[in-house]
């Protein structure tokens, strides 16, 4: 068989030919992550670098200590969240789908030998044959593609940081429950020292014949409840510190406490007037916008793939036999006569619609949501406003005066008993009413993207 050199220039000739007949679709820009919403913007998260003062470094170190603060906490959730992470993955694999949709589809190269020893001369007188094939899509189907992926990749991204404001607000509740449950333990190693005190006294008072034995025994029965109060608190607060140290992934928390500003009541709150006008900061408004895009841009690829695509290919014969060449060309395109993409269009058709209704309900949820977590919150302010300044002063009045009249002969055990279990019921509603109020403050500043005080400042300009 003789060695023959095929003619490169044919073959450049078909590429060139192929490339242009396929042409450059116009594309949507590069995907953009959303913009982090103005709620713990300036942490470093899981997926997202930012000029954020704490880094995952120092995370590490703050994890030992013996007392955490609350951005402290907030900052190594957000860079170990394993549940954050799952998301910054989703992102990731969503740009790539994205760079993948805008590629053109590979040619096709095809060598063929025929004609071999047909003359009992083996491959001298065979036909060889070279074919460069290239899939020409039609009706913009790859602009639609690369648009879809592009929606999929911004609904990825809002996902992402709808996640990080969930992961944001639940360190921040969690962190509050801890602060509770230290109160809490206070309160009751407090009321263990005012039962030691009262058995004593009331002791003392027997001894003397002014009060019957009875009373004895009941004294010594409320500080046993007392002490029992206090291992329950000693275990609800470290279930609470456990629950804090899982949000960043750590299984035992290495932190004794938390130190916050949980006392601090804000007197005015915003109306929920303002925070309606603002819902459209909300991720999940924004996904469902998203959503829709994401929904039209698939119609119109259904709709784009009725367009049959091309099969244009063009060749090389290289006749041994008589050492010329040739040329051929050729286009295929299939006939839509069963197949246009009927199904396909009508179901695109219906997510469209079902896009539509789910961002209608969720909208309204929302509304709803947001309704409720600011009555809750301004119920939580009243009364945290109300015990602190008014009842507990007032119990804590009212016990010290029945005790020193109970020393004086004046009041009954029983009297003091019960000043004292109000002074104690009293100063528990209020650590009740604080946690109810920062746990609601932070369920508000999730459905709004941003903190309180935001909120109140954007008020305070919409009256002026």
């Amino acid at each position: 068989m003789r060695a023959h050199s095929i003619p490169i220039k044919y073959i450049l000739l078909a590429g060139a030919v192929a490339a242009l007949c396929t042409g450059c679709a116009s594309l949507p820009r590069d995907t953009e992550r959303p913009q982090a919403r103005p709620l713990g913007a300036e942490y470093e998260t899981i997926g997202r670098k930012t000029d954020a003062t704490m880094t995952a470094a120092s995370g590490a170190d703050m994890a030992t200590t013996d007392a955490i603060t609350l951005e402290q906490a907030l900052a190594l959730t957000l860079m170990r969240n394993p549940e954050l992470e799952t998301f910054s993955h989703a992102v990731l694999a969503a740009e790539a789908r994205y760079d993948q949709s805008k590629r053109l589809p590979n040619p096709k190269i095809k060598v063929g030998v025929s004609e071999v020893d047909r003359t009992g001369e083996g491959f001298d007188a065979a036909e060889i044959e070279v074919v460069l094939g290239q899939k020409l899509e039609l009706g913009g189907k790859r602009g639609w593609r690369a648009r879809v992926a592009e929606a999929k990749g911004e609904l990825a991204g809002w996902d992402y940081e709808s996640k990080r404001l969930d992961v944001f607000t639940e360190t921040a509740q969690r962190f509050t429950e801890v602060i509770a449950a230290q109160r809490r333990l206070e309160l009751a190693k407090s009321a263990e020292s005012l039962a030691e005190q009262t058995s004593e006294a009331v002791g003392e008072r027997v001894k003397a014949g002014k009060e019957p034995p009875v009373q004895a025994t009941k004294a010594v029965a409320e500080l046993g409840m007392a002490r029992l109060s206090v291992l329950e608190a000693e275990n609800g607060l470290a279930v609470s510190r456990t629950k804090l140290a899982v949000m960043w992934e750590s299984e035992q928390p290495h932190f004794q406490k938390v130190g916050g500003d949980f006392d601090d009541v804000l007197a005015a709150l915003p109306s929920l007037e303002i925070l309606r006008l603002h819902l459209s900061s909300n991720p999940d408004v924004a996904r469902g916008h998203v959503e829709l895009k994401l929904r039209q841009a698939a119609l119109a690829a259904e709709k784009a793939a009725r367009v049959p695509d091309l099969e244009a290919s063009i060749g090389l014969q290289r006749f041994e036999e008589d050492g010329t060449d040739s040329l051929a060309f050729g286009i295929g395109v299939p006939l839509p006569l069963f197949d246009r993409n009927q199904g396909n269009i009508a179901a695109a058709k219906h997510e469209l619609a079902r896009a539509e209704a789910a961002r209608r309900a969720a909208e309204s949820a929302l509304a709803t949501e947001l309704a409720n977590e600011h009555a809750t919150l301004r119920s939580a302010q009243g009364r945290a406003l109300t015990l602190r300044s008014k009842v507990v002063p007032a119990m804590e009045e009212a016990f010290a005066a029945v005790r020193e009249g109970y020393s004086q002969g004046k009041f009954g055990f029983l009297d003091m008993l019960d000043a004292q279990r109000g002074l104690l019921k009293a100063r528990g509603a209020l650590v009740d009413a604080l946690t109810d109020y920062h746990v609601a403050v932070a369920g508000i500043q999730r459905i709004m993207g941003t903190s309180i005080e935001e909120l109140l400042e954007n008020e305070v300009r919409a009256s002026e």
